[in-house]
């Protein structure tokens, strides 16, 4: 056979071969983007007196349902979900329950509906129907943010209910409503002409309905609804009306921890199965926001406790625990000696000009304003002579638990950008346990004065009462002042950085915000915040006139 007569064979293998070979898309090319078409609609879309059962929607390519269950939105809202399958390019719906009548329900799937491959989203796809002889066409839209904070809210629902009692939030089911995007907006469309109570809720459990715990907004008025229009929320939680015990745990030897859910005004802690003998030592202290309390007491001679709790007067409740001992508490420690821990802020290396140092124990201490001479001392870097006598030692007013306290430089012996030690010898301190701190050895230095700057702000405001927050970065509050009107006000100091300022009409003069409440219809305390951050440079004062109308 010729070497030409073998060619056929050859060709033969390898189409053989080829045909064998795995399939590969062709690569390069433009991605897919374009979302699924709705192609055919059985009912047709903005049908009227609407009475089907079921509906299929066909599109122009095979998709897929994701998270269709958070995503669809059907206002007015059902008691029964409808089932919702796909089948290739058919989406099928198929309703649970009676329609209402005239009524015109929108069914809209938000990001669920996706093409089978590249699972692009057909976003918002909409199904409108009536069972009556028109199509509603009014809308409502705008936006919902934080009463405090300003920050847009996403996922909260705003509801229309055509009954107008203050009951409806808490019983019925809204008549429309929509989701906010995140930007907090929201639209709601297809709205019968008629006057609404107009809510927005951050639904956690998804009932439809304002529960206990949940943030909510709302309208002083009725909304009557004629025309296309507008209504913005402010989203906040209900000051706590009655208090409560939430939470009782026995977090150590002598150290129970009470959680309520509101500042607690006059707190009574009662044993009932023993009383306190000579040489007990009890302690109460509360967090910043009062509402969560840590009760300190020597362990008496009993391996349980009964304790009344009161508030105003009223008993919240009666709490049974078997007591951690002392043996168990020194067990627990694994070979470690028993001994009582302090942590001091200067701790960090840096020590700022015009700050105290703070000194925080495990547990409360007995002994302050009765230190041992030479068991405490701050020295220069240099020197040995001890400047803690030149300051004072204060407990912290906010704390009633004698854990924490404070060296306030009193007599300016600390100067800038200079070194110094902080000495605390073995039994400076002793805690109502018996314990004793160890030895404690810290090098510091206190920052140079130009690091810090300053600010001069000049409010132009109407005379009331404010209180006016100086705001980080990430929004902590690092100077507060309760205010009038027009003041200067100076803040020195401060790090450099941008920070932000926050007005609050403290319309009762408390002191502090203040949340609403919904029965009474009162709304949150007014917030505004100054247009423009202020950035902080050091060795720079920084001046800003701020205008409230």
């Amino acid at each position: 056979m010729s070497r030409y007569s073998a060619c056929p064979v050859f060709v033969l293998l390898i189409l053989l071969f080829s045909s064998c070979a795995q399939q590969v898309a062709p690569t390069g090319g433009k991605p897919d983007t374009r979302p699924p078409l709705a192609r055919k609609y059985s009912p047709d879309s903005a049908t009227t007196h609407f009475h089907s059962k079921t509906v299929e929607i066909q599109f122009d390519e095979y998709i897929q349902l994701k998270d269709v269950s958070t995503q669809l939105v059907i206002s007015p809202p059902m008691e029964k979900m409808p089932s919702v399958r796909v089948k290739n390019k058919t989406l099928t719906i198929e309703f649970k329950e009676p329609l209402k009548d005239s009524t015109t329900y929108t069914m809209n799937f938000g990001t669920a509906i996706q093409d089978l491959h590249e699972n692009n989203p057909n976003v918002n796809f909409r199904y409108i129907f009536s069972t009556g002889s028109f199509v509603d066409s009014l809308c409502l839209w705008g936006q919902v943010t934080n009463a405090l904070t300003l920050v847009p809210e996403k996922g909260v629902m705003v509801m229309l209910y055509n009954k107008l009692s203050d009951s409806v939030p808490y019983k019925q089911l809204p008549s429309y409503f929509a989701r906010t995007d995140e930007r907090g907006y929201y639209r709601i469309t297809n709205i019968r002409a008629a006057t609404y109570q107009v809510f927005a809720l951050k639904d956690a459990n998804f009932n439809y309905k304002y529960n206990e715990g949940e943030a909510i907004g709302f309208r002083a008025s009725s909304l009557v609804l004629t025309h296309n229009d507008t209504a913005n929320f402010v989203l906040f939680r209900e000051s706590e009306q009655k208090q409560k015990l939430r939470r009782v745990s026995q977090i150590g030897h002598g150290r129970i921890l009470l959680v309520f859910n509101k500042p607690v005004e006059d707190l009574l802690l009662k044993p009932l199965n023993f009383s306190w003998g000579e040489g007990s030592r009890v302690f109460v202290e509360k967090n910043a926001g009062g509402d969560s309390i840590t009760y300190w007491f020597n362990s008496p001679k009993t391996d349980s406790l009964i304790l009344e709790i009161s508030d105003k007067g009223k008993v919240l409740d009666t709490v049974r625990y078997k007591l951690i001992s002392y043996d168990k508490m020194l067990s627990q420690r694994k070979g470690q000696k028993a001994s009582l821990s302090v942590r001091v802020n200067a701790s960090k290396g840096t020590l700022d000009l015009n700050s105290p140092i703070t000194f925080e124990f495990d547990n409360p201490v007995l002994s302050l304003g009765r230190i041992p001479d030479g068991k405490l001392l701050i020295t220069e870097d240099t020197s040995h002579k001890n400047l803690s006598s030149k300051g004072s030692f204060h407990y912290l007013e906010k704390d009633k638990s004698l854990r924490f306290f404070s060296w306030a430089d009193t007599a300016h012996v600390l100067k800038e950008n200079q070194k110094y030690k902080l000495y605390i010898l073995p039994g400076a301190f002793k805690d109502m346990f018996g314990f004793y701190n160890d030895t404690i050895r810290i090098n510091f230095r206190t920052r140079e004065l130009k690091f810090y700057g300053t600010l001069k702000l000049n409010l132009h405001a109407p005379e009331g009462h404010y209180v006016l927050q100086l705001l980080d970065e990430t929004d902590a509050i690092v100077r507060e002042s309760k205010i009038g009107g027009g003041k200067e006000l100076y803040f020195e100091y401060l790090y450099p950085g941008k920070y932000r300022m926050r007005l609050i009409y403290d319309v009762n003069s408390n002191g502090k915000w203040d949340s609403g409440i919904y029965l009474q219809h009162l709304q949150p305390e007014h917030v505004i915040y100054n247009p423009q951050p202020v950035t902080i440079r050091s060795n720079w004062d920084q001046e800003v006139d701020w205008f409230i109308k």
